[in-house]
């Protein structure tokens, strides 16, 4: 019997995995496979440990890994012949494009434990429908919320729903609000979190009703962790650790805080460019400015995970860059390492 062998039963011993192994749906997003691919080889260069099964046009994908010379040993390939466009509707890559796609074989890879976590930046809807089918809910939780970081002056926050439901009801967002705590808790490691739910206002008799019977049911359930209302100046400035709102709100709410990012950039671009004042002052303060700038890159959050299924997914954006993709890996990963899914169901079997 080997040291290997004999030092993996240790490290399993105390807990501790010397290779995570995530899948991706290879297919999936505007333009991949390049990009997932590229960001792959990108996050295999800057973190250790973990393998990546593919799933896909087989030879699209080998063209691809040589182009970025990927090491063989840290990849599979499960070539699939189908791929959900990102304009089909969730019934259509249930029913119509099935089992064969890179998105179903991705995801049921978590399922059969080939893999612990899976990530594609393909169509939102298609991809909650199928990893609800495949992955099924947890016992008391409605409908799977997609979650994701938010910067704040104080550090960061976690932001649900993000664009998975557009109508829901007073329970749901209680329940919103047992899996983003279960997210701070794990994740952000916030010992103590606050909770808090996005409102018009902070007076008690703003918002629709569903809203503020979710907020007298909050108050019972997380009594003093529970901050009331937040508006949407309150997530940036880090009033609470969780911000529970509805699908609609919060995905409307996500990309218009990524679009001024990207307006205060272009902004601050143009004014440097201007005159010699403004390329000098860029000049003096260029660590504070890139500092600034990674702060501001919405690639550096890429990665929302859909909460409240028996498996881990993560939503990557579809539009982005293999930096962006290789940072959804990261996000992928860290989510692995952490007890969320034993704290969600913890939690959720306790207060549902």
């Amino acid at each position: 019997m080997g040291f290997n062998f004999l030092f993996s039963l240790y490290m399993w011993g105390f807990g501790l995995s010397l290779n995570k192994v995530i899948s991706i749906d290879a297919m999936g997003g505007d333009n991949s496979p390049g990009v997932s691919i590229e960001g792959l080889s990108i996050a295999l260069k800057n973190l250790d440990n973990f393998s990546a099964i593919l799933y896909g046009d087989e030879e699209k994908i080998k063209t691809e890994v040589e182009k970025n010379s990927i090491s063989k040993n840290k990849i599979d390939i499960i070539h699939c012949n189908k791929v959900v466009p990102m304009d089909a509707k969730p019934i259509d890559a249930i029913r119509r494009i099935g089992k064969e796609s890179s998105m179903w074989g991705c995801i049921k890879s978590v399922s059969d434990n080939n893999s612990e976590i899976a990530i594609s930046a393909g169509n939102t809807g298609a991809l909650m429908g199928l990893s609800a089918i495949i992955l099924k809910k947890l016992d008391g939780i409605e409908r799977p919320a997609i979650a994701s970081y938010w910067p704040n002056k104080n550090g960061r926050s976690v932001v649900l729903d993000l664009g998975a439901n557009v109508e829901v009801s007073s329970n749901q967002l209680v329940q919103f609000g047992i899996l983003g705590y279960a997210y701070a808790l794990t994740v952000l490691e916030k010992e103590n979190p606050s909770v808090g739910l996005l409102n018009i206002g902070h007076e008690e008799m703003k918002g629709t009703e569903s809203i503020q019977e979710a907020s007298q049911k909050m108050k019972k359930l997380f009594k003093d962790n529970y901050i009331g209302y937040v508006e949407g100046d309150d997530i940036s400035l880090g009033k609470s650790d969780v911000v529970v709102t509805d699908g609609f709100t919060g995905n409307i709410a996500l990309k218009t805080a990524e679009g001024t990012a990207k307006l205060i950039g272009h902004f601050m671009s143009d004014a440097f460019k201007k005159s010699f004042l403004g390329r000098l002052s860029y000049l003096i303060g260029i660590n504070s400015f890139k500092e600034l700038k990674d702060k501001m890159d919405p690639r550096e959050l890429n990665g929302g995970v859909f909460l409240g299924l028996n498996g881990l997914v993560v939503k990557s954006h579809g539009g982005t860059d293999a930096i962006g993709f290789s940072k959804a890996i990261e996000f992928s990963l860290k989510l692995s390492h952490s007890k969320m899914s034993k704290t969600i169901k913890k939690l959720v079997s306790k207060n549902i």
